[in-house]
């Protein structure tokens, strides 16, 4: 990169931050002049208890691995000699958001869902720096080995794709298939996001991410954005009101919100950080939501090169969480993904 592009993508990070934390604060006089602070903390008071969405027994028991450096929270069903489908969830959800595939899958499968470090019920750690990805995917490993497993179909979304996207570059021989759900390689994300202004201005939040303290001021404040966010006003009926209630006990728990953010801080996009880009060795199928408000599918493009099978699957009509806007669809592709016999072309598009 010439010393000009360079120092064209560290201007445009500052005015992106810049930018994010201008939104921010407005966002937070809008709603200090909408609500008082006590109606949003009593708004707040019923989602410290865990929702009977979140017991339901067919999605599985609860359980905790110990990692090196904390608890990681999990839900497990299906056969015991069944392979491992290891489910890893993205901002700002947890393991609840994959409550379709359990059910889905728990018959051919030994699935567990976890919350990731930070999230939910799994462990909050104090630093920035415990929110690398390195440190993300030896929590993966350890749920792995753990359980007993020596491999896994690896599916992730969000941020929970980014992580499985890095475990399968680091980890080749512990997955034996790996699905992303609207997520981009994070190296990919770092050039799309200084090539692509539309992708640069949808990503406002991870710039405004950077900033301590305010971003969690703001997305604590009211949580109602998330009917908005999931589509549940227009008629998807796959997010139910108890489901956003799970979402909303994860983000409830203490210190959830600043690990969750930590995780944007820790794996920053910074136009003067690199990230080594590992090969993909195993067969694996990128599905991607048409209609993402946050993810441009401009992201989609440039992974056949460094991924040695590579299947696209785009659904439309599906929004950004499209796991659960379009589950049906999801569990049609993946499932033929997963009976194929792993010899797809590079590249192959699948609408």
């Amino acid at each position: 990169m010439s010393f000009f592009s360079r120092l064209r993508n560290i201007l445009l990070y500052c005015f992106m931050v810049s930018f994010g934390f201008m939104l921010m604060l407005l966002v937070i006089v809008f709603m200090a002049i909408r609500f008082t602070p006590l109606c949003l903390f009593r708004g707040k008071k019923k989602y410290f208890e865990r929702p009977a969405c979140m017991n339901d027994p067919q999605l599985g028991t609860h359980g905790n691995v110990r990692t090196g450096d904390g608890d990681i929270h999990y839900v497990v069903s299906g056969p015991r000699d069944k392979p491992l489908m290891l489910f890893v969830h993205g901002f700002p959800e947890n393991w609840h958001s994959w409550r379709h595939q359990i059910l889905e899958f728990q018959k051919d499968y030994r699935v567990v869902a976890i919350d990731t470090r930070g999230a939910c019920e799994s462990q909050k750690l104090p630093s920035v720096g415990n929110y690398t990805l390195d440190k993300l995917a030896l929590d993966i490993k350890a749920v792995l080995t753990q359980l007993g497993h020596s491999s896994c179909v690896l599916v992730g979304h969000d941020y929970g794709g980014v992580i499985s996207w890095y475990f399968a570059g680091a980890y080749p021989d512990l997955v034996d298939k790996l699905i992303i759900l609207n997520a981009p390689e994070v190296s990919q994300l770092q050039e799309v996001l200084y090539s692509n202004l539309k992708q640069t201005f949808k990503s406002w939040y991870m710039f405004a991410y950077q900033i301590p303290w305010i971003p969690e001021f703001m997305v604590g404040l009211n949580f109602d954005f998330l009917r908005d966010a999931y589509a549940c006003n227009a008629g998807n009926t796959n997010v139910t009101d108890e489901d956003i209630d799970a979402i909303k006990y994860g983000l409830c728990q203490p210190g959830a919100l600043t690990a969750t953010i930590n995780y944007y801080r820790a794996n920053n996009a910074s136009p003067t950080r690199s990230y080594m880009r590992s090969a993909i060795l195993c067969p694996t199928l990128l599905i991607w939501g048409m209609d993402d408000m946050y993810l441009d599918v401009a992201l989609t493009e440039g992974h056949d090169k460094y991924v040695q099978d590579l299947t696209v699957a785009k659904i439309h009509g599906a929004n950004h969480f499209v796991n659960q806007h379009k589950p049906d669809e999801v569990n049609k592709k993946m499932r033929e993904f997963l009976q194929g016999d792993g010899s797809e072309d590079v590249g192959n598009i699948i609408s």
